[in-house]
């Protein structure tokens, strides 16, 4: 009995002394990640049992979880493109800027607690870069843009012709481009191959070879005829491995059955761009063509003739200023001659004395009328209207001609 106690009591402590270790070990995963064909993978490898869980943080759906099965690795394939609707969007962050889209993860220890020791990180998938000669990042962009080269498109038309374009930022001359690996593909996967691994196209009806222009950075691809996948989704997505060449790529002939592969020695990055696939007849692509139609090409004449109708404008609220300006002047001219006119007129300026007086000097008698009411030296009444009429007259005839004192009014 006692040396089964003794047997047990060894084994106790031997179990206690192996697990030890693996409770105080850190927890140290190895994320990888690789993004190809629209989709992130993310490989989690630790130095022990995986048990826990790797998913998308702040989303545990099945399309952005997965949950360790007991060995040391664990993989989580994630949907880049999945629009924010669909059951398999994990929260992928775009950056408008870079075109880049990362995806923040959690490793958890356990599957269903959250505890302090779990690790956080952020997978970044985009546009990868170079060093050129000025030691600057030179990024790599795809894009589809109109058959004039002038407008990117993120709308186009099904069956109508585009170019393709793959642009480097920083161009400087030391460093040359070929495009290769092309292919399109849709949300549930579907892939066509447009260009090879040596640069050249599957179906020349279909795309042409990427021409690249070392005045201008860029090699362009004319698209003849834009297509679409048979379930008839809306997006499509390009994505091409772009070969970097210290010094430019040799001409590519497409011709040759022998076509020699460029030396990428300044390595391989990769582009890709999304675009949504209309039909002539949807109400959005008549919406893009009568916007396209009224703005493309025929904004100058549109600006010119706004800045017409508001010179036209401004032209006829001068003149109507002009004009108010020049009336108020005018009729302060008037108020201001006016007192001069009345003053010139005035039948009363040269009296100095009262009405009384001035009839009395008038009848050169000191007997005169006393009341602007009576006649002058007669029984007769006369209206005293006519009689202060009669005074006026007198008045001024006396101030331009001066009469004769002796002089007086007419007998009747």
């Amino acid at each position: 009995m006692d040396k089964l106690t003794l047997v047990v009591v060894a084994v106790f402590f031997f179990s206690l002394g192996a697990c030890q270790p693996l409770v105080e070990q850190d927890f140290s995963p190895i994320v990888t990640a690789t993004c190809k064909a629209g989709y992130m993978t993310i490989k989690v490898q630790t130095n022990s049992t995986f048990l826990g869980a790797l998913h998308a943080k702040d989303y545990r759906t099945p399309s952005c979880l997965t949950n360790g099965n007991g060995s040391s690795q664990a993989v989580l394939v994630v949907n880049l493109f999945a629009p924010v609707q669909s059951p398999e969007y994990c929260g992928v962050l775009v950056s408008n800027k870079t075109d880049e889209r990362s995806l923040p993860i959690a490793v958890r220890i356990h599957k269903t607690l959250e505890l302090a020791d779990d690790k956080f990180y952020v997978i970044t998938c985009g546009k990868a870069g170079f060093k050129n000669a000025k030691n600057e990042t030179s990024l790599v962009a795809l894009k589809i843009l109109d058959m004039d080269k002038k407008r990117r498109q993120t709308k186009v038309f099904y069956s109508h012709p585009y170019i393709i374009r793959a642009d480097i930022s920083r161009p400087d001359g030391t460093y040359g481009i070929r495009v290769k690996s092309c292919f399109a593909f849709n949300q549930r996967n579907n892939t066509v191959q447009l260009i090879d691994d040596r640069g050249c196209p599957i179906n020349k009806q279909v795309l042409t070879p990427f021409v690249y222009s070392e005045a201008d950075g860029h090699a362009d691809a004319t698209l003849f005829s834009m297509f679409q996948f048979p379930e008839h989704q809306e997006q499509v997505h390009f994505q091409c491995d772009v070969g970097v060449c210290k010094g430019g790529c040799p001409v590519l002939n497409c011709d040759d059955d022998f076509v020699t592969r460029a030396p990428t020695d300044g390595g391989v990055v990769v582009a890709s761009t999304s675009v949504f696939v209309l039909q002539p007849g949807d109400p959005a692509a008549l919406a893009e063509v009568t916007e396209a139609s009224i703005w493309n090409g025929t904004w100058p004449l549109y600006l010119a003739i706004i800045l017409g109708l508001l010179f036209l404008l401004m032209l006829i609220l001068n003149v109507f200023l002009c004009s108010a300006m020049s009336c108020s002047c005018s009729r302060s001219q008037i108020i201001e001659k006016e007192p001069s006119i009345i003053e010139d007129y005035d039948p009363y300026r040269s009296w100095h004395g009262t009405h009384y007086s001035s009839r009395y000097s008038l009848n050169g008698k000191g007997g005169g009328y006393r009341s602007g009411g009576s006649t002058l030296n007669s029984a007769r009444s006369v209206s005293t209207n006519s009689d202060h009429y009669a005074i006026v007259e007198s008045s001024r005839n006396r101030d331009r001609h001066h009469p004769p004192s002796h002089l007086g009014y007419p007998k009747h």
